[in-house]
């Protein structure tokens, strides 16, 4: 029979083991081995192996970057004290199309919805690269159509710097 100290400390190792495939990066192939030996005499071992990717996609299912999503945004946000100017070019890549090319004033604490990729009617999954221009410096991001991708943000920070970023899944 096993002290109670012992017993408690299989019970975290068993616990342990059964977790370990919920562990780890999911993307990456994992053979985890964890060895406990509770009587003095006996060694236990587990292994788990999680595949790297799937080998097909389930008929009916997509991953987000392989669905569209039209409406993408490009926001505009200034949190300096002072009204700034900010020139956006938003260009279509498939088409090589400039589909924004305007100047906003956007006064302190302000946030303006500069444009969104629906507008252009994209087909599918399609590529824009948003490139803004202020207070002397230029920031660019590119964004897509799907529904792994968020919108751009063009920011002026607190201490009057330019910032460009994107959400992505």
């Amino acid at each position: 029979m096993l002290p109670p100290r012992s017993t408690a400390a299989s019970v975290l190792v068993v616990a342990l083991v059964l977790t370990s495939g919920c562990l780890g990066n999911p993307g990456q192939p994992t053979t985890e081995s964890v060895s406990t030996a509770p009587p003095p005499t006996t060694t236990a071992t587990a292994t788990t192996t999680t595949p790297a990717t799937p080998t097909e996609t389930p008929s009916g299912t997509a991953y987000a970057s392989q669905r569209p999503d039209p409406s993408q945004s490009v926001t505009l946000e200034n949190r300096w004290n002072q009204t700034v100017s900010i020139r956006v070019t938003v260009v279509r890549v498939a088409t090589g199309e400039t589909v924004l090319n305007e100047t906003f004033a956007v006064d302190p604490g302000e946030e303006v919805a500069a444009y969104n990729t629906v507008e252009a009617d994209p087909q599918g999954i399609e590529r824009f690269a948003v490139t803004a221009t202020a207070l002397n410096a230029t920031e660019s991001v590119s964004i897509e159509t799907s529904r792994c991708y968020g919108g751009a943000y063009v920011s002026i920070t607190e201490d009057g710097a330019l910032f460009a970023t994107y959400a992505i899944c």
